[in-house]
């Protein structure tokens, strides 16, 4: 079972003094969160880092679908570009899932998924620069050969450029390991993992049985980052509702 939410009442103070101030502390800050509402989808990757970190740090935050579907009126309201996620917080919102993971942990640093040192907290933005403006566009081709709209020699293609990625990938979690924060869950981690579950799904449908297979240390990345009891929570939720809308993608599974 993944971890449940955290409500208001087990902030609870054991003691006085500084104790009691952080707890007060707390609940001002879970005052002004309580109200807050995540517009997401299960089958969506940016929605789901979202909820790996929510999940993680247990915050008082109601996950929901899109008020009137995606792209409906109540959406635009909130994000004009109509797409999820998007963080409701009644008079103000926030879209883009990198913006709402990054005001998440500054509003509620603990347990930390930032590293405290400031060359380490750059290469891990560095990282989810990389995943969102290279790695998941590599996949978009498949999606289109999903719908028929891509060929054979597309698919051929795509497969290749998604494995010249995931070997920059590779590099790049190499070069990293020297920077471990210690961190059980950062935000890289909750970033990238809805990407390289779908890379995988994907990479599995069209033939190649394991994409990471060639790469160790992306290997053990994904072994320790996908037991985490929030991320295997969302990884879960991913999969019964991918598989509810496009059961073929897992036929070859059963």
């Amino acid at each position: 079972m993944g971890p449940r939410l955290r409500g208001d009442d087990e902030n609870e103070p054991t003691s006085t003094g500084a104790c009691s101030q952080r707890w007060h502390d707390n609940q001002v800050v879970n005052k002004a969160s309580n109200s807050m509402k995540l517009y997401s989808s299960a089958i969506s990757p940016y929605a789901s880092r979202v909820r790996i970190q929510i999940l993680h740090k247990q915050l008082p935050v109601q996950i929901v679908p899109p008020p009137g579907g995606m792209g409906s009126a109540e959406v635009k309201a909130k994000n004009p570009a109509g797409k999820i996620p998007v963080l409701d917080m009644g008079g103000q919102s926030l879209a883009e899932s990198w913006a709402i993971m990054s005001y998440l942990e500054a509003l509620h640093p603990v347990p930390a998924m930032l590293p405290a040192d400031a060359y380490a907290a750059a290469k891990l933005q560095e990282l989810v620069r990389f995943t969102d403006l290279y790695l998941a566009p590599a996949m978009f081709p498949l999606f289109l050969a999903l719908r028929g709209k891509a060929d054979d020699a597309a698919v051929a293609q795509a497969l290749q450029n998604l494995d010249a990625q995931l070997q920059v990938l590779e590099q790049q979690l190499t070069h990293r390991q020297a920077l471990n924060s210690g961190l059980a869950l950062d935000l890289l981690d909750a970033a990238l993992l809805p990407i390289i579950w779908y890379a995988r799904v994907l990479a599995r449908h069209f033939g190649v049985t394991d994409c990471l297979a060639a790469l160790p240390v992306s290997q053990q990345w994904w072994q320790r980052a996908s037991k985490n009891d929030a991320a295997g929570a969302v990884l879960a939720q991913m999969q019964t509702g991918l598989q509810a809308a496009m059961p073929a993608l897992f036929a070859e599974q059963e």
